[in-house]
């Protein structure tokens, strides 16, 4: 099967392929919204756990964009599927895994040409404790990688009722239509988002860190928030309902999606060093270019403290001076 491309060239035609991606998201908002209040099926490590809807949903997605595209899916709940291939277990650390979400098993590596150049990313809830008690904080995310940059992203969020999509170089629009500017840092009005406080499986950021950084944020923005999902945090930075947000998920199906969003309403998305986010860094700011630039002077105030298993692990995951 070949890619939509544009015509005359080899570019990748982003405007189809997005259309794709919100077919599949449309057919796949169906299964999420009947299960909202799934209860936990798969525990996968202590506070985190996926519900059967989670289970469906990637597949559902999964079968739909390689029926379409013929391209591998990578998602939370089964890893790098390849075309021809049956996601048949719940398997988050697959052969791919390094690669494309960072150096989370020491010693582990693959080799370029072993990677997939062009290739779906999906979260198929992303705030899945959210949707398990039947809080509305929780969203479908897809985007789409090539070459390792993401092209575009679909955030769908069905019990708000909003889709916020992006394509790289056409900007960002919420429920179809063109996104108003970020408006600019306001203290008093500005509300930044916050990742988890208290979750003990956000890469190796000790909580007292996290707790340190809220607590510093706080001096410049007191309005802070905490809506329990990475994907929604993102693209309401984007959209300019938060001016910025604070996230600690080193995953590239968390992040992807909402680091374009973003960029493509003029924001920025960097870790906590300021340099490019890459998959397996604990740590992501992104913002209105002043918010921005505050959340990283205050982040970078923070002694990361003694609980981390090394400061220059730390910094080498995620930039952290």
């Amino acid at each position: 099967m070949s890619l939509p491309t544009q015509p005359g060239s080899n570019e990748l035609d982003t405007r189809a392929l997005l259309a794709i991606a919100e077919a599949a998201v449309d057919e796949a908002e169906t299964t999420f919204t009947a299960a909202v209040g799934a209860e936990p099926e798969i525990i996968k490590s202590p506070g985190d756990f996926a519900t059967e809807a989670d289970l469906t949903v990637e597949r559902q997605l999964r079968t739909l964009l390689t029926q379409y595209t013929g391209l591998p899916v990578h998602g939370e709940e089964f890893g790098t599927v390849r075309p021809g291939e049956m996601p048949l277990e719940h398997n988050p650390s697959d052969k791919d895994a390094d690669g494309l979400d960072g150096p989370r098993r020491v010693g582990r590596a693959l080799e370029d040409e072993e990677m997939p150049q062009t290739y779906w990313v999906v979260d198929p809830i992303d705030g899945t404790a959210n949707y398990a008690v039947g809080n509305p904080f929780a969203c479908i995310l897809v985007s789409l990688v090539h070459q390792g940059e993401t092209q575009l992203s679909v955030t769908e969020m069905p019990l708000l009722g909003k889709r916020i999509t992006a394509r790289r170089g056409h900007g960002l629009f919420v429920d179809g239509h063109p996104c108003r500017a970020m408006p600019p840092s306001d203290p008093g009005v500005t509300q930044i988002s916050f990742g988890s406080i208290l979750s003990q499986r956000r890469g190796n950021l000790p909580i007292s860190y996290r707790q340190d950084m809220l607590t510093e944020i706080g001096k410049s923005y007191p309005r802070m928030r905490v809506t329990g999902s990475v994907g929604i945090d993102l693209a309401f930075t984007a959209a300019g309902v938060f001016g910025g947000t604070v996230t600690f998920s080193p995953n590239l199906w968390d992040n992807a999606a909402g680091i374009l969003a973003v960029q493509e309403n003029g924001g920025i998305a960097t870790d906590f060093a300021g340099n490019p986010w890459r998959p397996g860094v604990s740590g992501l700011v992104a913002g209105e270019p002043e918010v921005h630039a505050t959340l990283l002077q205050h982040i970078q105030s923070v002694p990361i403290g003694t609980a981390a298993r090394s400061t220059q692990e730390i910094m080498d995951r995620g930039g952290i001076r």
